[in-house]
């Protein structure tokens, strides 16, 4: 069963000892639909439109509609799969987006569930998912944010679908109090954020509970940057969209002592700035 808490001017107390101990915050409304999310989704929808005409992908007879606001998608993954890359890029460019991913809403819980008076935005670590149906090679295998995002070991992720996740869409699958046990060492098979895995992965999160809550669009899950998580498979008919921005404590230790540089959409590897944590395979 999974604790759901209200939207706040200001988190009370028993919500921030809730996210310290479990290393979660389920908000339900987090966004508004009509001024925040509806918005986004109209873009989505246009942007199909025209990368569809660009490839000249028919996608005849489409109008705008709330519960499928992506109607197209399925003909560009069906007849150029590259174009999909396009979409994905271009939607995390969106104006409309970006304010919300750097929303005052993010920088308040930011603040008071880790304990800082001074956050930063990760600004290469917010973006927009798209998780296909039967496209598991594309999935997030079970990680810590940390390990491919870095900035702080004091993060937290704020992560909200833009359609309502059930069961057969493959919700977020998380570990409450996984983060309370730091940084797990990773084993690196590979290049890329998919090379880098939990060193026993089976072992580690057989230690912890398991939750993956159906959400709704515009409910928001906050994790801490330790928590283990990864994606579910995607066994529906709909692309599972997701919105991800990620906040980190300047004031923390361990983001002081490495500049509170980035992950790798900035250059750095995980195995660089912390090679007493990684081995290589085989090594």
């Amino acid at each position: 069963m999974i604790t759901k808490f209200p939207l706040r001017h200001k988190p009370k107390t028993e919500e921030t000892d809730f996210f310290r101990k479990y290393g979660y915050l389920y908000v339900e409304d987090f966004y508004d639909y009509e001024t925040e999310i509806h918005p986004i989704r109209e873009n989505i929808f246009r942007l199909i439109g025209m990368i569809s005409e660009q490839k000249g992908v028919s996608v005849a007879h489409r109008r705008f509609d709330e519960e499928d606001f992506d109607q197209g998608l399925s003909c560009l993954i069906r007849d150029f799969r590259p174009s999909v890359g396009t979409l994905y890029d271009a939607v995390k460019k969106l104006p409309n987006y970006i304010r919300l991913a750097a929303s005052s809403k993010h920088d308040s819980y930011a603040r008071l569930l880790l304990g800082s008076d001074f956050v930063g935005f990760a600004n290469r670590g917010y973006g927009i998912r798209m998780d296909n149906p039967g496209e598991d090679h594309y999935r997030t295998q079970l990680h810590q944010d940390y390990v491919s995002q870095l900035c702080s070991q004091n993060s937290i992720v704020f992560w909200s679908p833009l359609r309502d996740v059930v069961a057969d869409m493959g919700p977020l699958v998380f570990y409450p109090e996984s983060h309370r046990s730091g940084v797990f060492p990773i084993l690196k098979i590979g290049g890329g954020s998919q090379g880098l895995v939990i060193d026993g992965a089976e072992s580690v999160v057989s230690q912890f509970p398991r939750l993956n809550p159906e959400v709704p669009a515009g409910d928001c899950i906050l994790m801490h940057a330790l928590l283990l998580h990864e994606s579910g498979l995607n066994r529906s008919t709909r692309t599972r969209w997701s919105m991800i921005s990620r906040y980190f404590d300047f004031t923390d230790a361990t983001g002081r002592s490495i500049n509170w540089k980035g992950g790798l959409q900035e250059g750095h590897a995980f195995e660089t700035v912390h090679p007493e944590l990684t081995r290589c395979e085989n090594a």
